[in-house]
């Protein structure tokens, strides 16, 4: 039947009914209503219907899953087993699965591409050695020999170079040749290798929410009195070229291995006090290139019930030299001081 048929057949069934019930001695209202109810009836069924069907349709959606998860989970334990196991299987796979690594990282790189042109800020992370740090890493039973006795930081400026080569985890500072360094100094150098600095050393953290790129801070004449800004290199172009204002240590072994990674914190007379950033290689020097700067050595988690806290006020020029396996540094602001601090961060295996 057509829609047409079916709309008049409708509508005759429903003439007889309102009819059949007049014979039945039924007013207009009482039968409206009795239609009302019938309608509202039949609906109630249909929604609770579709709901069971959802319903249904979901827990065959959860039953599925939770077959894959097992199915997976116990294809993982065989595999596992085989592999590290029965040493026949794990030499077969091996020797066939070597081959397919370089293949199959470059296809990986392949699809990585379109991601790296929409987001050219994750070019960074290739020079992460870490790219989450645990902040609940301890080592257990570590000796601490070497901040035990520790009371304070020497100055041994006027002890020989021969005596400096220091592979312990004593902190010491000494006063060296480095030239004073400004943010002026480094404004110049900056203006004349910015395209290497924008593209390649743009890591910058700031408590000034008007200071938030190189750009920002190198237009500055002066930094604000209460602004700290940690600028962070971790590439070798700009590395090479901040070594070229902060020469090497005398006192460091001639075979040491510099990290690339470096950071030089910019500090107003009256920034507040902030943890210095763990670095790559655990040997760390600090050198005040301007200004003055007060660093607190915290023994570490593991050495803290049997070594003390000490600190040392650094100068223009002074060097400060600590192990990170057993110190924690601090850095606040030098009473007193008018003039805007400039430390560099480096550190050496």
């Amino acid at each position: 039947m057509s829609t047409r048929e079916l709309l008049k057949q409708y509508k005759e069934d429903v003439t007889n009914i309102k009819n059949r019930a007049k014979t039945l001695g039924l007013s207009n209202e009482e039968i409206d209503l009795s239609f009302k109810d019938a309608f509202s009836e039949l609906k109630n069924e249909i929604n609770s219907s579709k709901t069971i069907k959802k319903r249904t349709k979901a827990q065959n959606f959860c039953s599925i899953l939770k077959n894959v998860f097992l199915l997976f989970t116990l294809l993982f334990i065989v595999v596992y087993i085989l592999l590290n196991v029965h040493q026949p299987t794990s030499s077969i796979v091996l020797r066939n699965v070597q081959g397919l690594t370089y293949p199959t990282l470059k296809f990986v790189r392949f699809l990585s591409v379109p991601f790296i042109k929409l987001f050219p800020s994750l070019t960074d992370l290739y020079d992460e050695s870490c790219l989450i740090e645990n902040p609940y890493f301890y080592v257990a039973d570590m000796e601490c020999w070497p901040c035990e006795n520790v009371n304070t930081v020497l100055n041994i400026t006027e002890v020989e170079d021969g005596l400096l080569k220091s592979g312990s985890g004593t902190p010491f500072m000494i006063k060296t040749d480095q030239q004073k360094v400004t943010l002026q100094i480094l404004q110049k150098m900056y203006e004349k290798n910015m395209e290497v600095m924008e593209s390649e050393a743009r890591r910058v953290k700031s408590s000034n929410s008007s200071i938030s790129s190189l750009k920002d801070l190198f237009s500055n004449s002066e930094l604000p009195s209460k602004t700290h800004i940690s600028w962070r290199i971790t590439k070798m172009k700009p590395a090479r070229l901040i070594r070229q204002i902060f020469r090497k240590p005398s006192f460091l072994p001639d075979r040491s291995g510099q990290s690339v990674e470096r950071f030089l914190m910019f500090d107003g007379n009256e920034a507040e006090p902030y943890e210095l950033p763990n670095t790559e290689c655990s040997y760390v020097f600090l050198i005040q290139a301007s200004g003055e700067r007060s660093i607190i050595l915290k023994p570490s988690r593991e050495c803290a019930s049997k070594c003390r806290t000490v600190s040392v006020s650094l100068k223009p020029s002074y060097v400060l030299w600590y192990n990170w396996w057993y110190w924690r540094p601090i850095s606040l602001p030098t009473k007193n001081s008018s003039e805007p601090s400039i430390t560099y961060i480096n550190s050496y295996c």
